[in-house]
């Protein structure tokens, strides 16, 4: 999202955004952005305003007329009933229309969104930013059944049987209600599988606060999303493990001077902050400049790094022979790509690249045993060894140690 929004593509940033986030604007606006304490920026000056940035997209998203509806697959014939239209019970809506199942959302109000409709203040969040991603969720196929509760056995009893699955996700359960609709309870409310929000009861699931009180609505939104995918696996016959787990490495906490080399490649700028938060969040101008910060710290392959794809098939597990990392190291003195060592697993390929096209340094093995590297020969800057192959060699890199530079690493190193 933040280097499509740099790049002011606007309709891929609410593209990745939706994947996860099913409210971006009434988030942006109320959520206290825990995704930000994990910005590595913020070891520098501040962290990256990654909350009003999807609450930018969002609202470039809303305001263009024709906002973003992603694609589903083919209907399944398989009925969800939800009871509750809280922000756990929409994501899930969300989610479970894009693979192919109808749902019906039952809320005992006369409007959809539970407390983001009824107990956030109106200067907070203005109610027709709700309820126009509520309309989304709508047009993608969302029927709402409202001013209905489903209290009773019977009402509960004849849900299970019209529909496929039943999830629970209408906040916080009384112990007396769970009673009445013959659920097991735990402490907090419903006992729920913590992973996939199965009940005891075939078919019935749990979300949100009414499997344990969660006071964020981003968590809420997750725990809908973890529901969904648990659904479609139960629908589908599959084995239920709720959200696919990505294979992911982490640097961990930066040692001394490491800093220094993310800032090679972004501007200096400080944070930016929105002349009214409240109602005017970011400009073009504030958003891109806020993106432009950001310290692209993640994969730079993020779909295709080959050794994220077979680490997650085999199951590999990155702390089954613990050890020290190397220091982490980027060279920029190229004009078109950046070199990450740290990444590199010395498969060699770019040495063969470089060997192919008669490099006049290229790249080449240096060392031996477990601490050979690939590197330039002599010591060589990285601009010497690839003078005709570099992009080559950063496409056919399996874990982008060898990577594209980005637009703004040519202009701040030009600077």
């Amino acid at each position: 999202m933040i280097r499509q929004i740099s790049a002011e593509n606007m309709r891929d940033a609410i593209r990745t955004v939706k994947r996860d986030i099913t409210l971006p604007a009434v988030l942006g606006r109320i959520c206290p952005a825990p995704c930000e304490k994990g910005c590595r920026r913020r070891e520098h000056d501040d962290p990256l305003a990654i909350c009003l940035l999807k609450r930018y997209a969002a609202d470039v998203d809303l305001a263009s007329g024709a906002p973003y509806l992603p694609d589903c697959r083919p209907a399944t014939g398989k009925k969800v009933a939800i009871i509750g239209a809280g922000p756990a019970g929409l994501a899930a809506a969300w989610h479970l229309l894009q693979f192919g199942h109808a749902c019906t959302i039952y809320d005992r109000n006369d409007k959809p969104g539970g407390n983001l409709q009824y107990a956030v203040p109106l200067d907070k969040l203005p109610r027709d930013i709700l309820n126009a991603e509520i309309r989304q969720i709508e047009k993608l196929g969302a029927t709402f059944n409202l001013n209905h509760p489903v209290q009773d056995q019977s009402s509960f009893e004849n849900l299970r049987k019209t529909y496929d699955a039943v999830l629970i996700a209408a906040g916080k359960i009384q112990p007396a209600q769970l009673q009445i609709w013959k659920l097991p309870a735990a402490e907090p409310g419903i006992r729920a599988n913590p992973q996939t929000g199965q009940t005891e009861v075939p078919g019935v699931f749990a979300a949100g606060s009414a499997v344990r009180e969660l006071k964020m609505a981003v968590r809420a939104e997750a725990d809908g999303k973890t529901a969904a995918y648990a659904i479609d696996q139960y629908l589908t016959g599959q084995t239920i493990t709720g959200l696919p787990k990505e294979f992911s490495t982490h640097i961990g906490k930066l040692q001394k001077g490491e800093i220094e080399h993310f800032m090679q490649e972004v501007p200096p700028h400080p944070r930016q902050v929105p002349d009214d938060h409240a109602t005017a969040g970011f400009t073009a101008e504030q958003a891109r400049t806020e993106s432009l910060r950001c310290l692209h710290c993640d994969c730079r392959k993020p779909d295709t790094c080959k050794l994220r794809i077979y680490s997650q098939r085999y199951q590999a597990n990155p702390n089954r022979y613990p050890g020290d990392r190397r220091p982490f190291e980027m060279q920029i003195r190229h004009p078109e790509i950046l070199f990450e060592p740290g990444k590199c697993i010395d498969c060699g390929l770019c040495v063969q690249i470089c060997e192919k096209a008669r490099e006049p340094l290229g790249f080449t093995f240096i060392g031996r045993g477990f601490d050979v590297r690939i590197a330039p020969p002599f010591r060589q800057p990285l601009a010497a060894a690839l003078t005709r192959v570099a992009r080559d060699c950063a496409a056919a890199c399996p874990t982008a140690a060898l990577a594209l530079k980005t637009d703004l690493t040519r202009l701040t190193q030009q600077k």
